[in-house]
């Protein structure tokens, strides 16, 4: 049999979870002198409300351990002994998991295979689910691979940023270009593209945000090949109970998933922030 293996990043539902035995390895968060293994110490609701408060410290993520990993693929392969692991993780430009998933699979007797989503939340998700159909469809582990691989191009991620503040914390960004940007109430709008992440939009305030958010949501109402969209968000949900609101009026045929991102992802984009990413 082929499992699957991924990390706390990827926006599943208990349900997706459950169906596909998908078996998740935590990243950490370190809050207020604390560490807390992501969505099993912490869900992703208490995370949104001690991020909102001003008066916290910022919070440092963590990837997984060598030993969490190991750990994880020898499990799997001591209840099957037969069986191969499939394992696909948040891209490298914004942790090293996935290398340290691929350190584990080569100390770990057995056919393992790490794949880079090149994405994270619910575009890693898409992945998985992928990865899931095939396997329910006989295929092989090559197969598996080789098609999942393929598949990344057809997913688009969208990343609206309400502050850069919390990307200058986390490193993601530098002071001068956080400073320069509080002046101008600069509103970035990244993309997970070619794996890089790439500004789409720099948007000077909040109606030019919305604009910029109105029309992908336009253009993938008109796309009819997207079959799927993830709705994601730090704390509010006012702008993507309005962009779902909008897509199931007018394309009820698309599946639209809303929910909180993950503690990780919260952490580099801060509140106010949230993702439009389809297939």
């Amino acid at each position: 049999m082929i499992h699957i293996v991924t990390d706390s990043t990827a926006q599943l539902t208990p349900e997706e979870i459950k169906e596909n035995d998908v078996h998740i390895v935590p990243l950490q968060i370190t809050f207020e002198g604390k560490t807390y293994k992501d969505n099993v110490d912490i869900t992703r609701q208490q995370f949104s409300e001690m991020l909102s408060d001003d008066e916290t410290e910022f919070p440092q993520t963590s990837q997984p351990s060598l030993g969490q990993f190991i750990k994880t693929y020898e499990d799997i392969l001591k209840d099957d002994p037969n069986g191969s692991i499939i394992s696909i993780h948040l891209s490298h430009i914004l942790s090293g998991t996935v290398e340290t998933a691929n350190t584990a699979a080569q100390q770990v007797e057995g056919d393992i295979r790490v794949i880079d989503s090149q994405s994270t939340d619910r575009g890693l998700a898409f992945e998985i689910l992928k990865a899931g159909e095939l396997i329910k469809a006989g295929k092989n582990l090559d197969e598996v691979e080789e098609d999942v691989k393929a598949f990344i191009p057809q997913i688009t991620l969208y990343v609206f940023v309400n502050s850069l503040d919390y990307l200058v914390k986390g490193g993601r960004a530098n002071r001068a270009v956080g400073f320069i940007s509080s002046l101008i109430k600069l509103k970035p709008v990244l993309q997970m593209k070619d794996d890089k992440l790439v500004f789409a939009a720099k948007c000077r305030g909040s109606k030019k945000l919305t604009k910029f958010r109105d029309e992908i949501t336009d253009q993938l109402i008109a796309d009819k090949s997207v079959k799927r969209v993830g709705l994601s968000y730090v704390d509010s949900d006012k702008d993507v109970k309005e962009i779902a609101a909008k897509i199931n009026k007018e394309r009820p045929d698309i599946q639209v998933l809303v929910r909180l991102t993950s503690p990780i992802i919260m952490t580099h984009v801060g509140p106010g922030g949230f993702a439009i990413i389809y297939e």
